[in-house]
């Protein structure tokens, strides 16, 4: 007993350790390399690292050299097992108001191993709410509306089921 005690102590500590000592400003710079592949640029105005948090502060994202999407603050927090993005306050560029709402007061990913298929999505804004997951396998995004406020242009693209409207694309 006294064995298994100590083994798990010890994992507790390697896990600590690799979470806290993980180079998270490196992996964030990783990222927009890779995006900037895409054409995706990040242009943020503050970094800042905390135990299991890495925050952005006022954040714009050109997308082939286009100012598309303003976000006031991203928080990102890990625990390697399970990760979580949420993010504040973002507008998006009136261009692609006929696409999707042009603001979102908060939006949140998560991302867990013991559902290691999806991505869990659930925002709310001016235009109402929706939760829904991202399926990594069949690279499907499904959302569920719970209330709409607005009637944007965008609404069209929505589709009634049972539980009431839904967006779903394939990617």
């Amino acid at each position: 007993m006294q064995v298994v005690k100590k083994a798990l102590i010890a994992l507790f500590v390697i896990w600590f350790a690799f979470v806290l000592f993980m180079p998270k400003r490196n992996l964030y710079y990783k990222l927009e390399q890779e995006l900037a592949l895409q054409g995706i640029k990040i242009n943020e105005n503050k970094i800042e690292e905390g135990l299991f948090t890495f925050e952005i502060d006022d954040a714009v994202i050109y997308i082939k050299g286009i100012a598309l999407i303003h976000v006031k603050k991203a928080s990102f927090f890990s625990l390697l097992f399970y990760n979580n993005l949420h993010v504040r306050e973002i507008n998006i560029d009136k261009s692609l108001a006929s696409m999707l709402p042009t603001s979102l007061d908060e939006l949140t990913l998560s991302y867990a191993i013991w559902s290691p298929r999806y991505v869990m999505v659930s925002a709310h804004g001016a235009f109402g709410a929706f939760d829904g997951k991202i399926d990594l396998l069949e690279h499907k995004v499904h959302l569920d509306f719970s209330k709409i406020v607005s009637s944007g242009k965008w609404k069209h693209q929505l589709k009634k089921g049972k539980k009431g409207l839904f967006y779903e694309k394939s990617f």
